[in-house]
């Protein structure tokens, strides 16, 4: 079976699986998630991408239903019985039905595991680039919600739907002191004089799985890095920008607003760290 979907213990073709319409996810968006890439049959970073669901689901008071070495089963078995070598992996965690509006001690958490094959962004973006625009809402760093993955989703699909609807890719977000944070669903990165420069978390960013690849490939390969607060105008002024997330790998940021980053087309550095994330890639998930 190409697509499945483990709910609470069982496992389905999606189009049985149920969940109940008084699910508190459903109605408050009370819940988180992770997306996950599997290559070769194998989830790349599987462990930190449930380490960061367990510290978000302590932020909000969530009590997980299981433990991650549980969940690492859960995930690796769904996977396996896919039969699917690439796919996307999403893991949704609820908190359940129960409580009032205002009750966060429910014990009725429910988790969702979502197997489908891959399906790769355009191939002909990454040695051109991605283009984005300015989102209008901004990243409120201040949030009890910032830096989670929240199934309070809606700002980030409403500004990339208004970046394709200009014909861009991707759209940026500034946070309440007017600095750049990440994209809708990518954290982002520019080059200044040779040197790797990205929002630090402070900024009200999601602490990327792939973001934090980047940084140590940057280490390992002597790239100059920082983790910087950055104002909008060193965006277009970049000599390179790129984006990252777990399906995207690095992808080059070329265009923003109308105007060409650097040269225009994918940098050196961007280039180099492409390369190196995915020999990281293959080393971590080799057979």
């Amino acid at each position: 079976m190409p697509e499945l979907v483990w709910h609470d213990g069982q496992i389905f073709p999606p189009e049985d699986a149920r969940c109940s319409c008084l699910d508190r996810g459903r109605l408050y968006g009370d819940g988180l998630f992770e997306t996950m890439r599997a290559y070769s049959g194998q989830v790349f970073r599987l462990d930190t991408h449930l380490a960061r669901l367990t510290a978000s689901a302590d932020r909000i008071h969530l009590v997980l239903p299981m433990t991650s070495e549980e969940l690492q089963t859960a995930v690796q078995k769904t996977l396996k019985e896919s039969e699917l070598a690439s796919a996307y992996v999403r893991l949704t965690v609820t908190r359940g039905v129960g409580g009032s509006p205002s009750q966060l001690d429910t014990s009725t958490a429910s988790v969702t595991i979502w197997v489908r094959p891959f399906s790769a962004y355009a191939p002909e973006l990454y040695p051109k680039g991605m283009s984005a625009v300015l989102a209008e809402a901004r990243r409120n760093e201040h949030s009890p919600l910032s830096g989670l993955k929240t199934l309070n989703y809606l700002d980030n699909l409403l500004a990339r739907a208004a970046a394709q609807q200009a014909g861009a890719g991707e759209a940026i977000f500034l946070n309440t002191s007017g600095q750049l944070a990440e994209a809708a669903a990518s954290n982002l990165f520019i080059v200044e004089d040779s040197c790797v420069l990205t929002p630090p978390i402070e900024a009200g960013i999601l602490p990327g799985i792939t973001r934090a690849c980047v940084l140590e490939l940057c280490a390992a390969e002597g790239i100059p890095f920082t983790e910087a607060s950055l104002e909008v105008d060193q965006l277009p002024a970049a000599e390179e920008a790129f984006l990252t997330n777990s399906l995207m790998e690095v992808m080059p940021l070329t265009s923003f607003a109308g105007k060409a980053i650097g040269s225009g087309q994918p940098g050196e550095i961007t280039k180099q760290l492409q390369q190196a994330y995915r020999g990281l890639v293959d080393e971590e998930t080799k057979a």
